[in-house]
C-alpha cells in the first residue's frame, strides 16, 4: 500500500477527528480518508435490490400500472 502524505487546515484536522469520535466504525484518520477518496472517485453502485426495484417500476409504468400523486389518499 502507499503512502501519501497530505497537509489540512487545523481546523479541518478538528473537524475529522470530531467525525471519528461520531463515527467509530472508522478505526483512524486513513481509513476515513481512503474511504471519502474512494468515494470521489468511483462511480456509485447501486444494489442488487436497487436495480431490480428500478427495473420492476420501469416495467409498471410501461404498463400504465401507476398512480397518480393527487389520487393517493
Amino acid at each position: 500500500m502507499s503512502t501519501l502524505n497530505v497537509k489540512i487546515p487545523d481546523e479541518m484536522e478538528t473537524d475529522i477527528q470530531e467525525f471519528l469520535e461520531e463515527h467509530p466504525h472508522y478505526l483512524n484518520k486513513s481509513e476515513l480518508v481512503r474511504d471519502a477518496v474512494r468515494h470521489l472517485i468511483e462511480p456509485p453502485q447501486l444494489s442488487e435490490q436497487a436495480r431490480e426495484d428500478v427495473r420492476v417500476s420501469r416495467e409498471e409504468i410501461e404498463n400504465g400500472d401507476t398512480v397518480a400523486l393527487d389520487e393517493l389518499e
